[in-house]
């Protein structure tokens, strides 16, 4: 089963576009996690739910399709079983918090620092379904790739001994445009003027008056970690499908 969360930070029109196209092989979820500081954990009803118009609101969205697709489970063949779920993702795409919300109250710790859940936690949802929080997984093919890792948010900024990599991949994926208009800088030309802009424009000098990049480009992932920066893909194009032929 996956579950497509945070998905308030989106266009709608971009959700369900992700939805048809993982659902062409997996049962898919739109979900966005509670976002409550204090008191019960809220869900919103299954009308909300559904329409996934306004996600402005704190309450958690997508739990009633999500516990319902998890209980037919638990109901195969015609009898009741106990079935374990196993929560599994990268590094802080809001594990815990899914949890959480389902659970409608704090049953495991959340933050938004990367590698906050260190070991595995069992959390009981009802007599039929528990759950299990995991540490984020890190796949060995994106191992090698530290500045993708950084901008999926699975390490810290402060973890990078070299930001600019990162900055760069970040300013080229965006937009001159939109970064113009972000961080009130004039029209650049590669990627190493926009931080040298960026730099003078907040303050981060080094001695003499050099703009700081290094430190811009610190502040630039931060802002992309934390949802500053809008940003989003499409899904790929789906293969044309041929017709059947029959041998």
């Amino acid at each position: 089963v996956l579950v497509l969360n945070k998905i308030d930070l989106v266009p709608p029109e971009v959700v369900q576009k992700w939805l048809h196209y993982f659902r062409r092989e997996y049962p898919c979820v739109a979900f966005k996690a509670s976002t409550q500081t204090q008191g019960h954990i809220g869900q919103a009803s299954k009308a909300t739910a559904r329409k996934q118009g306004d996600l402005s609101t704190s309450l958690c969205v997508g739990a009633d399709t999500l516990l319902q697709l998890l209980k037919n489970y638990s109901r195969c063949h015609n009898m009741k079983k106990a079935i374990t779920v196993g929560i599994m993702g990268y590094p802080n795409v809001g594990k815990s918090s899914l949890i959480n919300s389902l659970k409608r109250s704090r049953a495991v710790g959340v933050s938004s620092q990367p590698g906050f859940t260190k070991v595995t936690q069992e959390v009981q949802l009802d007599k039929k379904v528990k759950l299990i929080d995991c540490p984020g997984v890190i796949f060995s093919s994106d191992s090698d790739d530290a500045s993708g890792l950084l901008l999926r948010n699975c390490i810290s900024v402060d973890a990078l001994e070299d930001p600019l990599p990162s900055a760069e991949a970040i300013i080229g994926r965006c937009r001159p445009d939109q970064l113009m208009s972000q961080y009130c800088v004039p029209r650049f030309n590669s990627a190493g003027e926009f931080l040298y802009m960026l730099a003078q424009q907040q303050g981060k000098l080094k001695r003499g008056g050099v703009p700081d990049k290094e430190r811009a480009a610190r502040n630039l992932v931060q802002d992309w970690n934390t949802g500053k920066i809008p940003f989003f893909t499409l899904p790929p194009e789906e293969a044309p499908k041929s017709d059947a032929v029959v041998l």
